[in-house]
């Protein structure tokens, strides 16, 4: 029996003079990785986790932590393994 992963992106928005405070809280949650920052205090967040809902608790966590405005879900997949993988066209 093959494991899922779910994999999913968050955009967090957050004051700009908490920016560094909010990172470090990012980063010590398992799983997750900062693709990209902005000073404005923008934040673009990729998670791997096992489960659906423990994507929705680090996105209640996150959107409640010192600092942050909004932390919104925006793309979510589930990767089962059992895909093939691209080949390409032949012609």
């Amino acid at each position: 029996m093959n494991s899922s992963v779910h994999i999913a992106s968050l955009v967090v928005q957050c004051r700009p003079e908490k920016l560094g405070q909010v990172q470090t809280a990012i980063a010590a949650e398992p799983g997750t990785e900062i693709h990209a920052a902005d000073p404005a205090g923008k934040l673009v967040v990729v998670v791997e986790t096992a489960t659906e809902g423990a994507i929705t608790d680090l996105s209640f966590r996150l959107g409640h932590t010192d600092g942050v405005l909004s932390c919104n879900l925006v793309y979510h997949a589930v990767d089962d393994g059992e895909a093939a993988p691209f080949q390409g066209s032949s012609a």
